[in-house]
C-alpha cells in the first residue's frame, strides 16, 4: 500500500508500469497460450494410474458365456420395433424379460414439461398447451447375498433418444445377458441395478429425481415402489449394432462435471486387456506416442474434450449421475467400417470386469483426480497443471488494471480521441435578486474554458453504466422464454421464436452506447480509466470463477476475451475494435467455437455456401439446446453467459464507442460591453 500511497513512490511505479504495461502483457498471454498448447505434448503430461488400489482389475478373470441370450433378445426387441416403429416402449414386454431371471423389478412414470408453447392449444380449456414427454422407465433389481442393500451399482441404458428417436436394442440384449450372468453368482457385495430409461436424458433425471427423494417443478414422476442402497458407480451402455470396432469412452457431465479418473483408467485398461480399442470422442490414440504428428492428434483429443465440456451439456446418461456425486462414464459401441470388430462376447466379458472391480470398492470414489483434462486415454493433465496457464493468462488483466488506476490523476501523453484539449462553455452570468452571485453585470459576457481535475475519475459514473449492462444481460436471460411466448400469440413456432429473442436481445443492445449520451453522462480521461479498470476487474473475477466450476469454459473465453478487452480504447480505430469486440462476443464466440468443432472433426469439405448452412444450423441448435437444457435439466451455461460474461463485454464495448471531455487548465476572459 505505501508503493501506492506515497507520491513518489506512485510516481516512479507510473512511469514503469505506463512503460512496460504493454510488454509484460504480451508475454504474459504469450507465454501462457504456449504453456498450455505444451500440456498436450508427452513430455509435459503424466501417465495414467490407479490411486484406488481396491478395484484390483488385474485380479478379474472374465466368466461371460451368455452372449447368445444377448443376440436373442436384441434381435426380438427388434422385431418388436419393426412391427411399431413409433410406437411407445414395450414396457410389458421388457418387465416379463426381467422377471424371467427372478429380479425385483418395477416401473416409473413420468411427464416432463418442456416451458415452450407447443402449436396447438387446448380446446378443453382454452388456453396454450407446453410441450409434453410421456414415459416410462423399466428396471430391476439384482439383490447382493452378502449385503442388506446398502450400497448398489448401476447399469443404465437408453431406450430411444428423445431428438432422433434411434433405438438402443443392442444395448439391452446384452444388459439382460450381463443379469442373466451375474445372478449365478454369490459373490457380489452390492445390489446391481439395471435401468432402461425412456427418452434419455429426461427419463433418467425422473429417476435420479425419484431415487434421491428432489423434486423439479416441470418434472412429475411417479414414486419408486423398489429402492437399493447408495449408488457407488454407474455405467451408461449405447451400442448401434451388435459387433463394435471400438469404444468411444464419453465422460463429459452436467455443468462440465468429470467422473473420478480411477473410473476412466479402469474401463480403458479392462478394455486394453479384452483388446477393443478406446477412443476418446471418437479419436484415436498416436501411434508412436512422441513426435509432431503425436502432438497435433494428443492436441486434438484434448481440444474437442474442453469443446464439449464447454457446453456445460451432458453427452450422455452418465452425465446425470455426476451430479449426485456418482462416478459415471458412457461406453458408446462403434462399428467403424473396415476396422477389425467384436461382438457380445467381448464386450460382456469387459462390463463383466468393470462391474467386479467396482464390487471390490470399500469406499466412494476420492483418491483420483475429479478436475483433468486426456490428452490420449493413457495421459492425463491434472489441474495443478493447467492453472498456471491460465493464471498467466489472467494476469494480463491484472496488469492492466493495476495500470490505468495508478494512471489515474496523471495527464494522458496521448489523447485517445484525438481531439482538442479544450471546450469552451458560454455562460450568461446573471446577478441574482438578493445580491448573491457573480459579481458581475447582468450584461457583462463571461468565457470560461472549464477544467477538469486530473486527480479523481468519476466513481459514481460507474453505476449507470453497469447497471444497464446488467439490465441489458437479465433481460437476454429471460427474452428467449418471453418471446416464446409473445411468439404462440402471432402464430410463431416456438423454437423459431426462442432463437429470435435470445439473438434479438444481443443485436438490440448494441445501440446502449447511443442511449448513454455525452450530455448525460460526461466523462473525463480518468472517468473512463476508472470504467475500464473496473470492467477489467469484473472480467478477471467472472473467468477465476468460471474456471474454478469449469475449466474449458473459463479457459475459452479467456483466451479470446483477455487480449482484445486489454487492447479497447475509446477514439482510436473505432471500426476495428468494434469488428474485433463482435468476434469475442457471446455470439461470435459461439460462431468461432462451433466452427472449430466442425473443422476437427468433419472429414469431407462440402463449399462455402454448404458449409456456411451447417455451420448456421449447428449454431441455432446449440443456442437451443443451451436454453431449454438451462429449464429441463438446469445447466447453467447461458444463464451464466447472459448475466455474466454478456454485461461485461457490453462494459467494453460501450467504453469503445464512448466520447469524453478533455481536460485543461481553467482561463476567464470578461468583454466589457459599452
Amino acid at each position: 500500500m505505501g508503493l501506492l500511497s506515497d507520491p513518489k513512490s506512485r510516481e516512479r511505479f507510473s512511469r514503469i508500469a505506463a512503460k512496460y504495461n504493454s510488454p509484460l502483457c504480451v508475454l504474459a498471454y504469450v507465454v501462457g497460450v504456449v504453456w498450455f498448447l505444451a500440456l498436450a505434448y508427452k513430455p509435459f503430461n503424466h501417465r495414467t494410474y490407479f490411486s484406488e488400489n481396491a478395484l484390483l482389475p488385474g485380479l478379474v478373470e472374465g466368466k461371460f458365456r451368455t452372449e447368445n441370450v444377448a443376440t436373442r433378445i436384441s434381435q426380438a426387441m427388434k422385431d418388436i420395433k419393426d412391427v411399431n416403429k413409433n410406437g411407445p416402449m414395450p414396457v410389458a414386454w421388457i418387465v416379463n424379460q426381467f422377471r424371467s431371471l427372478g429380479l425385483d423389478t418395477y416401473t416409473q412414470e413420468y411427464i416432463q414439461t418442456i416451458p415452450v408453447p407447443s402449436a396447438r392449444q387446448s380446446e378443453e380449456q382454452g388456453k396454450e398447451m407446453f410441450v409434453q414427454l410421456n414415459g416410462t422407465n423399466v428396471y430391476a433389481i439384482l439383490r447382493a447375498p452378502r449385503t442388506a442393500s446398502t450400497e448398489a451399482i448401476v447399469l443404465s441404458a437408453p431406450y430411444k433418444h428423445y431428438l432422433n428417436m434411434d433405438h438402443n436394442n443392442h444395448a439391452f440384449g446384452l444388459m439382460i445377458a450381463l443379469a442373466s450372468h451375474f445372478r449365478k453368482s454369490s459373490y457380489w457385495s452390492k445390489d446391481i441395478i439395471f435401468l432402461l430409461v425412456d427418452y434419455d436424458e429426461i427419463g433418467m433425471e425422473a429417476w435420479l429425481q425419484e431415487y434421491h427423494y428432489t423434486k423439479s417443478p416441470l418434472l412429475k414422476s411417479s414414486p419408486l415402489h423398489g429402492r437399493s442402497g447408495s449408488i457407488q458407480a454407474a455405467i451408461n451402455l449405447e451400442l448401434h449394432s451388435d459387433q463394435v470396432s471400438h469404444f468411444n469412452v464419453k465422460l463429459e457431465g452436467l455443468n462440465g462435471l468429470l467422473p473420478n479418473l480411477d473410473l476412466v483408467n479402469l474401463v480403458v485398461q479392462l478394455c486394453g486387456r479384452e483388446r477393443i480399442t478406446v477412443k476418446l470422442h471418437q479419436q484415436r490414440d498416436p501411434f508412436p506416442s512422441e513426435g509432431w504428428p503425436a502432438f497435433q492428434q494428443n492436441l486434438k483429443t484434448m481440444s474437442l474434450m474442453m469443446l464439449h465440456q464447454a457446453t456445460g451439456m451432458p453427452n450422455g446418461l452418465h452425465g446425470l449421475f455426476l451430479r449426485y456425486h456418482i462416478e459415471a462414464v458412457t461406453l458408446e459401441g462403434v462399428l467403424e467400417p473396415g476396422r477389425s470388430s467384436t461382438g457380445f462376447y467381448r464386450m460382456g466379458r469387459v462390463l463383466e470386469g468393470v462391474f467386479r472391480s467396482l464390487n471390490n470398492l470399500l469406499e466412494r470414489f476420492h483418491q483420483s483426480f475429479f478436475f483433468y483434462l486426456l490428452p490420449a486415454s493413457d495421459r492425463y493433465v491434472s489441474i495443478g497443471m493447467y492453472m498456471p496457464p491460465f493464471g498467466l493468462i489472467l494476469l494480463v488483466t491484472a496488469l492492466k488494471a493495476i495500470a490505468l488506476y495508478i494512471s489515474i490523476g496523471t495527464p494522458d501523453p496521448d489523447p485517445w480521441d484525438g481531439e482538442e484539449n479544450v471546450v469552451i462553455e458560454h455562460i450568461q452570468s446573471r446577478k441574482t435578486g438578493d445580491g448573491q452571485g457573480d459579481n458581475t453585470d447582468s450584461k457583462r459576457g463571461v468565457t470560461k474554458i472549464r477544467t477538469q481535475n486530473y486527480s479523481d475519475g468519476d466513481v459514481w459514473s460507474l453505476v449507470p453504466v453497469v447497471s444497464c449492462c446488467q439490465v441489458a444481460g437479465f433481460i437476454a436471460s429471460i427474452s428467449p422464454m418471453v418471446m416464446t411466448g409473445l411468439g404462440h400469440l402471432f402464430g410463431t413456432r416456438p423454437y423459431q421464436a426462442l432463437i429470435t429473442g435470445a439473438t434479438g436481445m444481443f443485436f438490440a443492445s448494441l445501440f446502449m452506447p447511443k442511449c448513454i449520451t455525452r450530455n448525460r453522462l460526461a466523462c473525463t480521461v480518468n472517468t473512463l480509466r476508472l470504467w475500464k479498470c473496473a470492467a477489467l476487474v469484473l472480467q478477471a473475477i467472472i473467468l477465476a470463477a468460471t474456471a474454478a466450476a469449469n475449466f474449458s469454459l473459463g479457459m475459452l473465453l479467456a483466451v479470446t476475451m483477455v487480449p482484445v478487452c486489454a487492447m479497447v480504447r475509446p477514439g482510436k480505430l473505432r471500426f476495428l475494435q468494434a469488428v474485433l469486440m463482435l468476434l469475442v462476443s457471446p455470439l461470435g464466440l459461439l460462431i468461432i467455437y462451433t466452427g472449430l468443432y466442425l473443422l476437427l472433426t468433419e472429414t469431407e469439405y462440402h463449399g462455402v455456401v454448404p458449409s456456411a448452412m451447417h455451420l448456421c444450423t449447428i449454431v441455432y441448435y446449440n443456442i437451443l439446446s443451451g436454453v431449454i437444457h438451462g429449464y429441463v435439466l438446469g445447466t447453467w451455461q447461458y444463464t451464466l453467459l447472459a448475466l455474466a460474461v454478456f454485461p461485461n463485454w457490453l462494459f467494453f464495448w460501450c467504453i469503445v464507442f464512448k466520447k469524453r471531455d478533455m481536460p485543461v487548465i481553467e482561463n476567464k476572459e470578461e468583454k466589457k460591453t459599452s
